[in-house]
This record gives C-alpha cells, sequence and structure tokens, in this order.
C-alpha cells in the first residue's frame, strides 16, 4: 500500500529561543521528525510514498530524501499556513483510486502501530469506509486535554472527532487508512479546513472505522515540551524493545 506523509507544517511552538527548523526536520532522538516517519513506514511494509511539503520545502525535500530507504514523490502545499485540507488535496493524484495510509510527520509512530492498520485494511477490506489508529488506553488525563478526541459506537464507527467531544472514549493517534471514499469528504468538508473537519464528514455517514492500537507508540509533538517528554518516552520504548531480542 501506498502512504501520504503531511509535512507542511512550520513548527513554530517547537522553538523555545526564536526562529524554527521546519517542523518535520526538528530532531527527536538524533533524528529529524521526518526520518522516524518514513523509517517507520518501511518497517511496516509501506513500498511507496509521497511526501506533501509547505514550509522549507526545498529543505524538507533533502531531508526526507537523505533519511528514505523506500521510494519518495513530493507534492508542495503552497497554502500551507491554511488549513491542512489543501495539504491532503495535494495526495490526489499521487494515490488514484487506490486506498493509502496516511501519516502526519508531527507524530512519531511505532512501526507497530501503523503495521495494525495495514493488516487491519488486509483483513477486512475498507469497502467505502476509512479507519483511524485509536488509542483507549492514552497515558495521562493531561495529554488527552491536546489530544484530538474520539467517541464511537459499539461497533468501533467514529460518530465524532475533534479537540472538544463530550463523551469521547479514545484519542485520534494521527494515522489513518484511508479508501477513495475520503476524496468525497474532502469535496464536502470546507476548502479550508483541518483534517478533523474532513473525517467527521465521513463520521456522519458512518464511513469512519477505527483500529484500536493501544499500547503501541506514539505521541504528537506540537510544543518544545512535547519533543521533551517523547524524547523521553522514545527512549523508554527503545530500551523496552531491546530487553525483548
Amino acid at each position: 500500500m501506498k502512504a501520504v506523509v503531511l509535512a507542511a507544517g512550520r513548527g513554530q511552538r517547537l522553538s523555545e529561543t526564536g526562529p524554527s527548523l521546519p517542523k518535520p526536520l526538528v530532531p527527536l532522538a538524533g533524528k529529524p521528525l521526518v526520518g522516524h516517519t518514513l523509517n517507520a513506514l518501511v518497517e511496516a511494509g509501506v513500498e511507496r510514498a509521497l511526501v506533501v511539503t509547505g514550509h522549507g520545502e526545498r529543505a524538507v525535500r533533502q531531508g526526507a530524501q537523505e533519511w528514505a530507504r523506500l521510494p519518495l514523490e513530493f507534492a508542495a502545499n503552497p497554502r500551507f499556513h491554511q488549513g491542512a485540507s489543501y495539504s491532503l488535496a495535494a495526495a490526489r493524484d499521487f494515490c488514484g483510486e487506490e486506498s493509502f495510509l496516511l501519516v502526519m510527520c508531527d507524530h512519531a509512530f511505532s512501526p507497530q502501530l501503523l503495521q495494525a492498520l495495514l493488516d487491519s485494511a488486509t483483513a477486512e477490506p475498507l469497502g467505502d469506509t476509512c479507519r483511524v489508529a485509536a488509542d483507549r488506553s492514552p497515558r495521562t488525563d493531561a495529554y488527552a486535554d491536546e489530544a484530538t478526541k474520539l467517541a464511537t459506537d459499539d461497533a468501533g464507527f467514529v460518530t465524532a472527532i475533534g479537540k472538544s467531544v463530550a463523551g469521547w472514549d479514545a484519542l485520534d493517534a494521527g494515522a489513518f487508512v484511508c479508501s477513495p471514499a475520503i476524496w468525497n469528504a474532502v469535496e464536502a468538508a470546507p476548502a479550508d479546513c483541518g483534517l478533523s473537519d474532513i473525517f467527521a464528514v465521513l463520521a456522519q455517514h458512518r464511513r469512519l472505522g477505527t483500529v484500536d492500537i493501544s499500547g503501541h507508540f506514539w505521541y504528537d509533538i506540537d510544543t518544545a515540551a512535547d519533543l521533551r517528554e517523547a524524547e523521553r518516552l522514545f527512549a523508554a520504548s527503545a530500551a523496552g524493545a531491546a530487553s525483548r531480542r
């Protein structure tokens, strides 16, 4: 399956001292975020990826190429300062009428989390639905306060998605497996909107399922404090993996 990496962000909130690197190039454990994302895709079995760039387009493209271990293509989103909908729309030609994995470059993921999404689509074809990686056992209430939340029904379909969802029962981990139905949702959503608004369109029609990835490592990195905590968790996750070998 193909993958789309949204990597257009500025990363201003990650800097505590002044002008910052483009967000995809911010280092985590000695490797840029985009490098972690691309490595996780390869280890999960993805064979080809598109990186959607925006702020610092040339630098991000170069950084991605340096860390790539799979064939890469690029699409530029000149409207990166507006809604993430433009970044997703920039991937349409690359995806065509195929299903694809969609990941955010400002999230760190374990390959096992991404593999769970891919396995889900293999075990049960998507049809006209998409699925979101859903964490039903978030680390702390404080982390959940900032995260995108999901409310789901008994069959695991999302009934609501957003930052302020009453009665939520899972967190959106920032990774999705999408059928071509996503493009109908892009067209139905406002032109300048966030990804949650697009996936909310699918949820309204009961076309956004979930894959339970509870226990797999992921972290949404928006601020310098997030980066420090991700460094700590990343080190702990790596140490745990090494001890199990």
